[in-house]
């Protein structure tokens, strides 16, 4: 297929069909052209859908509709590589329009120039390994305790409501 119909996004009343085989056949011609803004799939087979979620790429996907997906604003559109760039609708585009800068400023603390001194010249096998270790990726302290938060509250959710139930019980002259 050399048509130039199908090599550049349409934003217009054409809307060109190209007839295929097979989801094979359909998903190598999306994979040999620049990715879509938007790809629409049309099949009663949910394997289908998921073999072009997983093997095609392009700013966004409606299965079974069209435009439907443009008129969700918690759902981000926009384009990947030459189709666009950045996600548009809600929370999304202004993120996409922020610029969240990264700003550290460094004070000359003794304390903090006491830790650092690692940092400067003459460098030694010890100060490589603080370099190593200082630049690791590591987890949160609190990865363990936070995978866990929920089941937490809710056991302290139980232990305020018998309390609370003791005291009500209580005021009332009922014994526990």
């Amino acid at each position: 297929m050399s048509s130039d119909t199908f090599a550049k996004s349409i934003f217009g009343p054409v809307l060109p069909i190209l007839r295929v085989q097979s989801a094979d056949e359909a998903i190598q011609f999306i994979n040999e052209r620049e990715k879509p803004l938007t790809l629409y799939v049309f099949s009663k087979s949910q394997k289908v859908i998921d073999r072009f979620m997983q093997e095609t790429s392009s700013g966004s996907m409606c299965a079974n509709d069209t435009l439907v997906h443009l008129s969700v604003d918690t759902l981000p559109f926009g384009g990947v590589g030459p189709s666009g760039m950045g996600r548009y609708h809600g929370k999304y585009s202004f993120d996409t329009f922020s610029n969240k800068k990264a700003v550290l400023v460094r004070n000359f603390n003794p304390i903090g120039e006491a830790f650092g001194r690692k940092r400067y010249p003459p460098l030694n096998d010890s100060k490589l390994a603080y370099f190593r270790q200082l630049l690791a990726k590591r987890s949160s302290p609190f990865g363990g305790l936070c995978s866990h938060m929920p089941y937490l509250i809710v056991f302290m959710l139980g232990i305020a409501s018998a309390f609370a139930l003791r005291y009500v019980l209580n005021a009332f002259g009922k014994e526990i």
